[in-house]
Protein backbone atom coordinates (compact mmCIF):
# COMPACT_ATOMS: atom_id res chain seq x y z
CA UNK A 1 0.00 0.00 0.00
CA UNK A 2 1.56 3.36 -0.70
CA UNK A 3 0.51 6.93 0.08
CA UNK A 4 1.76 9.99 -1.12
CA UNK A 5 2.51 12.86 1.20
CA UNK A 6 3.32 16.46 -0.44
CA UNK A 7 3.86 18.08 3.39
CA UNK A 8 5.31 17.27 6.80
CA UNK A 9 1.44 17.99 7.74
CA UNK A 10 0.13 15.06 5.50
CA UNK A 11 2.71 12.88 7.28
CA UNK A 12 1.72 13.56 10.15
CA UNK A 13 -2.46 13.24 8.50
CA UNK A 14 -1.66 9.57 8.00
CA UNK A 15 -0.08 9.28 11.13
CA UNK A 16 -3.04 10.21 13.09
CA UNK A 17 -4.87 7.63 10.86
CA UNK A 18 -2.83 4.67 11.57
CA UNK A 19 -2.65 5.59 15.55
CA UNK A 20 -6.50 5.30 15.43
CA UNK A 21 -6.01 1.97 14.24
CA UNK A 22 -3.25 0.47 15.76
CA UNK A 23 -3.94 -2.58 18.42
CA UNK A 24 -1.57 -3.81 21.86
CA UNK A 25 1.66 -5.38 20.55
CA UNK A 26 1.58 -3.98 16.90
CA UNK A 27 5.12 -3.48 15.96
CA UNK A 28 6.29 -1.19 13.61
CA UNK A 29 9.35 -0.77 11.63
CA UNK A 30 10.28 1.97 10.04
CA UNK A 31 12.93 2.58 6.84
CA UNK A 32 14.00 5.89 5.45
CA UNK A 33 16.96 8.37 5.05
CA UNK A 34 17.33 10.89 7.19
CA UNK A 35 14.80 13.43 6.89
CA UNK A 36 12.68 11.25 5.22
CA UNK A 37 9.71 12.11 7.71
CA UNK A 38 9.82 9.32 10.07
CA UNK A 39 9.52 11.05 13.32
CA UNK A 40 7.03 13.27 12.17
CA UNK A 41 4.87 9.97 10.83
CA UNK A 42 5.37 9.23 14.44
CA UNK A 43 3.96 12.51 15.96
CA UNK A 44 0.94 11.46 14.22
CA UNK A 45 1.19 8.03 14.95
CA UNK A 46 0.89 9.42 19.00
CA UNK A 47 -1.84 11.59 17.99
CA UNK A 48 -3.93 9.33 16.43
CA UNK A 49 -3.28 7.13 19.65
CA UNK A 50 -4.50 9.91 22.17
CA UNK A 51 -1.04 11.05 23.67
CA UNK A 52 -1.99 14.12 25.18
CA UNK A 53 -0.87 17.16 23.37
CA UNK A 54 1.68 17.83 26.57
CA UNK A 55 3.75 14.88 25.49
CA UNK A 56 6.05 16.37 22.83
CA UNK A 57 7.15 13.35 20.68
CA UNK A 58 10.70 13.85 19.40
CA UNK A 59 12.96 11.50 18.02
CA UNK A 60 15.02 9.27 20.70
CA UNK A 61 18.29 9.42 19.21
CA UNK A 62 20.30 9.87 22.13
CA UNK A 63 18.22 8.15 24.95
CA UNK A 64 16.85 5.38 22.58
CA UNK A 65 13.44 4.85 23.61
CA UNK A 66 11.14 7.21 24.60
CA UNK A 67 7.80 6.15 26.38
CA UNK A 68 4.49 7.68 25.68
CA UNK A 69 1.32 7.30 27.30
CA UNK A 70 -2.03 6.93 24.71
CA UNK A 71 -5.12 4.65 24.86
CA UNK A 72 -2.04 2.52 24.75
CA UNK A 73 1.65 2.58 25.68
CA UNK A 74 3.64 3.20 23.15
CA UNK A 75 7.26 2.45 22.60
CA UNK A 76 9.27 4.42 20.33
CA UNK A 77 12.73 3.56 19.25
CA UNK A 78 15.77 5.16 17.44
CA UNK A 79 18.14 2.57 16.50
CA UNK A 80 20.45 5.14 14.38
CA UNK A 81 23.34 4.98 16.95
CA UNK A 82 23.20 1.14 17.18
CA UNK A 83 26.40 -0.28 15.44
CA UNK A 84 26.62 -3.90 16.05
CA UNK A 85 24.43 -7.12 17.43
CA UNK A 86 26.02 -6.38 21.11
CA UNK A 87 24.74 -3.39 21.25
CA UNK A 88 21.11 -4.41 20.07
CA UNK A 89 20.92 -7.13 22.72
CA UNK A 90 21.79 -4.76 25.19
CA UNK A 91 18.76 -2.74 24.98
CA UNK A 92 16.72 -5.60 26.09
CA UNK A 93 14.18 -4.89 23.33
CA UNK A 94 12.25 -8.06 23.65
CA UNK A 95 10.67 -6.31 26.71
CA UNK A 96 8.95 -3.91 24.56
CA UNK A 97 7.95 -5.87 21.41
CA UNK A 98 5.96 -8.29 23.07
CA UNK A 99 4.27 -6.48 25.78
CA UNK A 100 0.76 -4.69 25.74
CA UNK A 101 1.79 -1.52 23.79
CA UNK A 102 2.72 -0.88 20.19
CA UNK A 103 6.24 -0.55 19.30
CA UNK A 104 7.66 1.64 16.65
CA UNK A 105 10.98 1.24 15.73
CA UNK A 106 13.14 4.50 13.19
CA UNK A 107 15.74 2.64 11.24
CA UNK A 108 14.16 -0.70 11.41
CA UNK A 109 16.97 -1.85 8.73
CA UNK A 110 19.43 -2.25 11.93
CA UNK A 111 17.56 -5.16 13.10
CA UNK A 112 18.58 -6.92 10.46
CA UNK A 113 21.96 -8.53 9.43
CA UNK A 114 24.38 -6.62 7.05
CA UNK A 115 21.05 -4.10 6.99
CA UNK A 116 19.80 -6.73 4.39
CA UNK A 117 15.85 -6.88 4.75
CA UNK A 118 15.83 -10.13 3.15
CA UNK A 119 17.10 -11.92 5.53
CA UNK A 120 15.17 -12.81 9.28
CA UNK A 121 15.66 -10.17 11.91
CA UNK A 122 18.20 -10.38 14.56
CA UNK A 123 15.16 -9.94 16.96
CA UNK A 124 12.18 -12.58 15.80
CA UNK A 125 9.59 -10.19 15.18
CA UNK A 126 7.27 -12.42 13.53
CA UNK A 127 4.33 -10.23 12.63
CA UNK A 128 5.23 -6.57 11.69
CA UNK A 129 3.96 -3.86 9.52
CA UNK A 130 7.27 -2.15 7.36
CA UNK A 131 6.84 1.45 6.80
CA UNK A 132 9.40 2.77 3.95
CA UNK A 133 9.86 6.23 3.59
CA UNK A 134 11.15 7.56 0.03
CA UNK A 135 12.20 11.24 -0.04
CA UNK A 136 10.51 12.56 -3.71
CA UNK A 137 11.84 15.98 -3.25
CA UNK A 138 12.04 19.02 -1.30
CA UNK A 139 8.69 18.27 0.71
CA UNK A 140 7.18 14.95 -1.30
CA UNK A 141 7.52 11.64 0.22
CA UNK A 142 5.88 8.10 -0.62
CA UNK A 143 5.15 5.66 2.84
CA UNK A 144 4.54 2.26 1.50
CA UNK A 145 3.09 0.15 4.21
CA UNK A 146 3.66 -3.71 3.77
CA UNK A 147 2.90 -6.65 6.58
CA UNK A 148 5.09 -8.84 7.47
CA UNK A 149 3.74 -12.23 7.12
CA UNK A 150 1.46 -11.79 4.90
CA UNK A 151 -0.86 -13.40 6.42
CA UNK A 152 -1.02 -10.12 8.97
CA UNK A 153 -2.51 -8.37 5.96
CA UNK A 154 -5.54 -8.71 7.73
CA UNK A 155 -4.78 -5.93 10.58
CA UNK A 156 -7.17 -3.08 9.95
CA UNK A 157 -3.91 -0.78 8.80
CA UNK A 158 -4.56 -2.55 5.32
CA UNK A 159 -8.04 -1.07 4.83
CA UNK A 160 -6.75 2.44 4.72
CA UNK A 161 -7.63 4.13 2.00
Amino acid sequence: MQFPSRSPEDTQNLGRRIGRLLQAGDILLLFGDLGAGKTTLIQGIAQGMEVPPDQYVRSPSFTLINEYRGRLPIYHIDLYRIESADEMADLGLEDYLFGEGVTLIEWGEKLFPEQKTDQPPLIPINNRVEIRLEIGGETDRTLSLSPYPQASASHPLFALQ
